[in-house]
């Protein structure tokens, strides 16, 4: 694999082996990238996962795969040889960088990133140095950046960033130049969201390429991302609703509301539409997203694989031995874990606690109220934590939510036993209680004692056939099985028609014809103008908040009138009121022949607001429909 990183975006080679016809190949003969923000020196479950997958799938065919990173402050070069040192990479696995590649590119590569965003007169460097060996950032006096540059290492500059584009010192407005070698602008984007879009279609090139986005903060980035040449395919790892918070418990946080959804997925969830696969980790999460009308027919489970191998046989351990791999945080509710063991007949079981994060001292603290001190461990952060699980009797797992819960599958794997919260998602899709794990009512810590004591009381016998079942569900997440739902994934992205550019939207005029409560329920009617209703594959309204995390979609028939089509779909008006939400703004989801497009809809002829019990559907000043609290 070569040391240095491509330079010249499509240009770089693909190494030999890439035209050579392998004979087993599983894969598409494409490109495939992973694309994260970073990876950083310690990272957690979705880091690993994606580094996992790029591994497995590179090793899948004997092929070089890329990972994209886009911080300014990683080393790939160095990184890359860390993890590959540490066994936490294959050595198929290449680790890009932006700014990086950005530093040693040619101007000829640069100009090529640019086409389409030529700069303007604009000077970006007034308050900027020109030279410099290091990044230069002009803060404001709330400590954010209001000017950037970047260097090349010879000390030229590479780029100005700004953020006072409207009034210089203050924040407002952006404005992205690069700099040739010889000081000369020649290109300028408006948002750092359309300059990384312009690096990645530059890396794709004029080659048919998959891109897998393991990032929720890259992914709401990637939404509006097109390229005639690339697919996307973003992976969710976690609950998709946002949570309620509980006065009774600091750590335990309540179910999620429906509509609320998780922020710091929003912009994903809300144009799920808009990549070509959205791919999540268990079949009921798929289930619900498709029940709520969040996502539709471009969506697919694939669990997380088990990287290893299964024990052949169930080993002896001290039956009382506990064990949690997590990182310390509210959302794992560990607390939990600690006041099961204190609250068991027990008293000589035992929980080795692996991992960190801003929990430790208060869990600390917890060990030593219940005067467990010496019974409970926390161990911190070891990256090979999950070796001890063949050491380990039974492992515990108490969070709110999980995308998956891998753990589970490696406890399993090594004969340690799992009892396990019954959440949203993972654990009931992999555990059948009392065969080979236990699923406990979540957040009862009471509970989990008892079901710790049940286990505890088993007989030899019975606790072989529990390790031997548990060993046995563990194979149906082994790497080679994961890697074949990857690869139909991969092939279904490449042999599809891409997504429908957003601009197609302005070809689509939908009007809000009428909005009339009915009991309990709400029916909308929408006409679509100029538009063949066979062509149409099927249709959703979305109610996006304006300035919040509530979302609703829900699905409209299809009526046929001369020269329009007609749409009717109604709603709970609970489902409104429940929310508790702010404005929210209503568009029309469509797939029309092979692509799926989003319009705002147009409040049609009603001057006056239409009431929905509390609510109002009313027209915005640019003549949209939305919906408020009336008066």
């Amino acid at each position: 694999m070569p040391e240095q990183p491509c330079t010249g975006f499509s240009d770089c080679p693909h190494e030999a082996e890439v035209s050579v016809r392998r004979r087993q190949r599983i894969l598409p003969d494409v490109p495939i990238f992973h694309l994260l923000w970073e990876i950083p020196e310690s990272f957690g479950g979705m880091t690993t996962v994606a580094l996992r997958r790029a591994s497995l799938l590179a090793d899948a065919d004997k092929r070089r795969l890329d990972v994209l990173t886009l911080s300014p402050d990683l080393s790939p070069r160095r990184r890359q040889r860390e993890l590959s040192r540490d066994g936490l990479i294959s050595r198929r696995v290449r680790i890009r960088n932006l700014w990086e590649e950005l530093r040693r590119s040619s101007d000829s590569a640069l100009a090529r990133m640019s086409e389409g965003s030529p700069a303007s007169s604009h000077s970006d460097h007034e308050r900027t140095p020109t030279t410099g060996r290091t990044d230069y950032v002009l803060t404001g006096d709330d400590e954010r950046a209001i000017q950037v540059a970047r260097f090349r290492s010879d000390g030229t500059l590479l780029l100005t960033d700004r953020h006072d584009v409207t009034r210089p010192g203050q924040r407002g407005g952006r404005r992205l130049t690069l700099y040739a070698s010889g000081g000369e602008a020649i290109g300028q984007w408006s948002s750092a969201t359309s300059f990384y879009h312009a690096w990645l279609r530059c890396v794709i090139g004029t080659e048919q390429s998959v891109i897998i986005c393991d990032s929720a903060f890259v992914g709401g980035l990637m939404h509006a991302f097109r390229s005639p040449h690339g697919s996307l395919i973003q992976v969710i790892h976690s609950h998709h609703h946002a949570p309620e918070s509980s006065d009774t418990e600091s750590s335990a946080l309540g179910p999620p509301t429906p509509g609320n959804l998780a922020p710091g997925k929003l912009p994903i969830l809300t144009n799920a539409d808009r990549y070509d696969l959205v791919a999540v980790l268990t079949e009921r999460q798929k289930q619900h997203l498709l029940d709520e009308d969040i996502g539709s027919d471009n969506l697919v489970a694939i669990p997380n694989p088990f990287h290893g191998r299964a024990s052949t046989a169930a080993r002896t351990r001290p039956r009382g031995r506990g064990i949690v791999a997590s990182r310390l945080s509210g959302i794992k509710r560990l607390d939990h874990a600690i006041r099961a063991l204190a609250s068991s007949t027990s008293t000589t079981s035992t929980l080795d606690i692996y991992g960190d994060g801003e929990e430790r001292d208060s869990l600390a603290d917890c060990i030593t109220d219940l005067d467990l001190d010496g019974r409970v461990r926390l161990h911190g952060h070891d990256p090979h934590a999950r070796r001890h699980f063949a050491r380990s009797s039974f492992s515990l797992l108490t969070s709110r939510a999980e995308g998956q819960s891998l753990t589970i599958v490696e406890s399993m794997a090594s004969g340690c036993i799992p009892l396990a919260y019954d959440i949203d998602y993972g654990p009931s899709d992999i555990i059948t209680d009392g065969v080979d794990g236990f699923l406990v009512p979540a957040g009862r810590p009471d509970a989990l004692a008892r079901a710790i004591d049940t286990f505890l009381a088993l007989d030899e016998q019975q606790v072989a056939q529990m390790r031997k079942a548990a060993l046995e569900t563990s194979q149906r997440f082994l790497a080679d099985t994961i890697a074949a739902k990857w690869a139909d994934a991969l092939h279904r992205v490449v042999s599809a028609s891409p997504v429908e550019d957003p601009a197609g939207n302005a070809r689509i005029s939908a009007h809000l014809v009428d909005v009339s409560p009915v009991d309990e329920r709400v029916i909308f009617t929408v006409r679509v103008d100029d538009l063949s209703p066979g062509a149409m594959a099927w249709a959703k309204l979305a109610l996006v908040e304006r300035h919040g995390s509530g979302y609703l979609r829900l699905p409209m028939q299809v009526s046929s009138q001369e020269h329009t089509v007609l749409l009717h779909g109604e709603l709970a008006i609970d489902r409104l009121v429940a929310g508790s939400f702010g404005v929210l703004d209503v568009f029309l989801d469509l797939r029309v022949d092979d692509a799926r497009t989003r319009t705002r809809l147009e409040a049609g002829d009603r001057p006056e607001p239409a009431p929905i019990g509390d609510l109002e559907v009313y027209a915005t000043k640019h003549g949209n429909a939305s919906i408020r609290r009336a008066g």
